[in-house]
């Protein structure tokens, strides 16, 4: 059994003795993914992601352990959209701290963040780094889905990524979201972008972060891209990609490669 929460407290005890454990903690959001993609895909595809990575770390004898996932983020940006949720930034920074201080007094002392949402990454790192001051122990990762196969996204798709896209749609697709309609082709997108600044090749985008006051409207149907150019095939590609890259992750924790 490889869930936190279907375990007994003895058994997360015995589990976490192991030097070879780790825990990984999926987040992601609630928030609008356009007309075709459902409210949760973000924390769906980080849970089911890491769901099939520990199965892999497990035939290796690792005892990895998945927690539920943390469906809420930092999704304010999507606020003029029906249905979105969003936390304040204090206080998704306190809830993930807390909840890694709680992994690691429970004797795992290796973590693994799997983020399904771009907007978190920021507090993300700031709580991790936080909570194992905090503790004085522990080792926390926090990774992207996005940022394991940046490249695969590039060399793969057609279109560059962001958000409820080509790329997105087509991971969902692999992962058996519900999909309810495809966007026709040709829609302008909100935004125009560069793929020098929005590549996710190390090798050709100079890091930068732009801000700038969304939320307060809506910006067409809020996706973006060409999502009617997504395939479950393309999608397959990126989810066994993507799977070895937090399985790598995850030994390369344990085995303190950092």
């Amino acid at each position: 059994m490889t869930s936190w929460e279907r375990l007994t407290w003895k058994e997360i005890k015995e589990a976490c003795g192991s030097k070879e454990s780790i825990a990984i903690l999926p987040v992601g959001s609630v928030e609008q993914h356009g007309p075709h993609l459902p409210l949760g895909t973000d924390y769906l595809i980080a849970d089911i992601l890491s769901s099939e990575a520990v199965k892999k770390l497990k035939e290796e004898g690792i005892n990895a352990l998945k927690l539920p996932p943390l469906p809420y983020g930092l999704s304010s940006m999507w606020a003029a959209y029906p249905g979105t949720v969003t936390l304040r930034t204090e206080t998704y920074i306190s809830l993930v701290k807390d909840v890694i201080l709680s992994i690691i007094s429970s004797g795992c002392t290796n973590i693994l963040i799997v983020n399904g949402h771009a907007g978190n990454s920021d507090a993300l790192k700031v709580a991790a780094r936080d909570a194992v001051e905090a503790a004085g122990k522990g080792a926390v990762a926090v990774t992207s889905v996005w940022e394991i196969c940046g490249d695969l996204i590039d060399d793969l798709f057609e279109t560059p990524f962001f958000h409820a896209d080509e790329v997105e749609t087509s991971l969902a697709m692999a992962l058996g979201l519900r999909i309810t309609t495809t966007p026709q082709e040709g829609v302008e997108p909100h935004r125009k972008y560069s793929e020098k600044w929005h590549s996710l090749k190390l090798r050709v985008r100079p890091k930068a972060y732009v801000y700038r006051p969304e939320s307060a409207g809506m910006h067409g149907e809020g996706h973006f891209g060409r999502p009617d150019l997504a395939t479950k095939n393309k999608g397959e590609k990126l989810k066994e990609y993507i799977i070895e890259g937090i399985k790598g992750l995850a030994l390369d924790l344990i085995e303190g490669r950092f």
